[in-house]
């Protein structure tokens, strides 16, 4: 048997300044951060090689301070 998998996604998560991932309310789910890729932006719905890198390092700086600070 075959398994299938997606090895990317492309824009479907929808992350606040902070990169916090946010229900369709708006509210943050607790303790989950994203960044580059898998959050919605300049290459969400296209795979266009290299031209998040910047993003996903900003980003992924800020989820990472902020999933290390997060209690509750």
């Amino acid at each position: 048997s075959k398994a299938t998998y997606a090895p990317f996604t492309l824009g479907c998560l929808h992350p606040d300044a902070e990169s916090r991932v946010l229900r369709v309310d708006g509210s943050p789910v607790p303790r989950l951060f994203a960044a580059g890729r898998t959050t919605s932006g300049i290459a969400a719905h296209n795979y266009v090689s290299g031209v998040t890198l910047g993003g996903g390092m900003f980003f992924g700086r800020r989820a990472g301070a902020g999933a290390a600070g997060a209690t509750s």
